[in-house]
């Protein structure tokens, strides 16, 4: 009969070390899972530096009215109608100053007091005009800020016809002065959707890099600054359109020919106003104001540029 119980509790034993082993693997194993990773957008090791430009693309008309243009008393004294009577005492350098003189009063006339508002010009984008800005780039001329304004036009067709120019969108940190990502736009039924491309290596080239251009108060472009902002921290992160070298070199071939035409050189202006225009015609720029940098005047523009 005591045989009995041992065999029980004997039973009973091995039955929880049997369910405490099985217990103790089914532990084990789930501890095996593979843990879900978090999908981050991929940081480039090497990032090409470029300097971030505040180019505005929305932009309002200049507000700053111009400094007034002094005359110069040597100007004045050479408007004076010249005595009749011939001074015996008038030497070969004494009328080597005089001329020098006039020369200088001819190109300060030709600087400041041209003409006030250009005259009226259509062009389009032809082979001279990349020719003559890509010179323009690589003697490093200095060439006026470009701020023109998509109001009229709207922001989807801006967008639309900038990628249809070759144009690619990118974020760029101002502060370090560097690209870290392309956005990857597509457009459905009228909604925007994007991800990032962090590995832009290699994706540059071709691209005028001198000349980004900032877009700024639309939700498409807060989206994907927030986006990069997960990855990056919060930096002065910029969104920027950036143009193929030879489409952004003719449009200031254009530029350099218009001024050129009025009796102007580009370097004279420090920044030019306009806006977007799309009609039967194509898609281009209309120019409207243009600012001289010495004197900081207002010169009215009529310049309509079609770029496709």
């Amino acid at each position: 009969m005591a045989k009995k119980p041992i065999l029980f509790i004997a039973m009973v034993m091995v039955s929880i070390v049997a369910i405490l082993s099985f217990v103790g693997r089914a532990h084990v194993s789930q501890k095996k899972e593979p843990e879900k990773k978090n999908v981050e957008m991929v940081v480039p090791k090497e990032r090409k530096e470029i300097k971030i430009v505040a180019i505005r693309e929305k932009t309002t008309s200049p507000e700053k009215k111009p400094k007034k243009f002094k005359k110069k008393k040597v100007l004045i004294q050479a408007e004076k109608k010249p005595s009749k009577k011939k001074n015996p005492a008038m030497t070969d350098n004494s009328i080597n100053k005089a001329q020098a003189t006039k020369s200088s009063i001819e190109k300060v006339k030709k600087e400041y007091l041209g003409p006030k508002k250009l005259y009226s010009a259509s062009l389009r984008i032809n082979q001279n005009m990349i020719e003559d800005g890509r010179t323009l780039i690589d003697k490093k001329v200095t060439v006026p800020i470009i701020q023109a304004s998509y109001d009229r036009i709207g922001f989807d067709s801006y967008l639309k016809q900038m990628k249809d120019m070759g144009g690619r969108l990118f974020v760029g940190d101002a502060l370090e002065q560097k690209i870290l990502a392309e956005a990857i736009i597509d457009y459905y039924h009228g909604t925007y959707s994007f991800s990032m491309d962090g590995g832009i290596n290699n994706k540059l080239d071709g691209m005028a890099l001198f000349r980004p251009r900032e877009i700024v108060n639309e939700t498409l472009v807060d989206e994907m600054l927030d986006f990069v902002r997960m990855t990056y921290g919060d930096k002065d992160l910029r969104c920027v359109i950036l143009l193929p070298l030879d489409k952004e070199a003719a449009i200031l071939g254009a530029h350099k020919e218009y001024f050129k035409n009025s009796g102007y050189d580009i370097s004279q202006f420090d920044m030019v106003w306009g806006h977007y225009f799309k009609d039967d015609w194509g898609f281009g720029l209309k120019m409207e104001k243009g600012r001289l940098s010495k004197t900081q005047e207002i010169i009215q523009l009529d310049m309509i540029l079609t770029m496709n």
